[in-house]
């Protein structure tokens, strides 16, 4: 049931592994950051350490950290938050949901 799961994976890592593929060509086009590398300010649509009780989810800024695949195989991110009580905290999310980086 898994083996074409597996295969995907393997032959997606084979090529990123490569250079035949970049980090950016792996992340999806849609609103994922087009070329994102360590030090760069980007922007979590869906921020869940929101400084705003009444909107426990809002655009937040962070920082990245490092990139690093999630351990899905996704392309992903160590992200630190910008602002609010979590700054000094890191995050491991997905590549693709980074926007504005800069």
């Amino acid at each position: 049931m898994f083996q074409g799961v597996g295969v995907k994976l393997h032959v997606f890592a084979c090529l990123l592994l490569s250079g035949v593929m970049t980090v950016a060509q792996a992340a999806p086009a849609d609103g994922a950051a087009a070329a994102v590398s360590e030090g760069m300010t980007c922007t979590v649509a869906d921020g869940w350490w929101s400084l705003d009780p009444e909107r426990p989810s809002q655009p937040e800024p962070v920082k990245v950290v490092m990139l690093k695949s999630l351990t899905t195989g996704e392309p992903g991110v160590w992200v630190q938050p910008t602002r609010g009580k979590l700054t000094d905290q890191q995050m491991h999310i997905a590549l693709r949901r980074l926007s504005d980086c800069r």
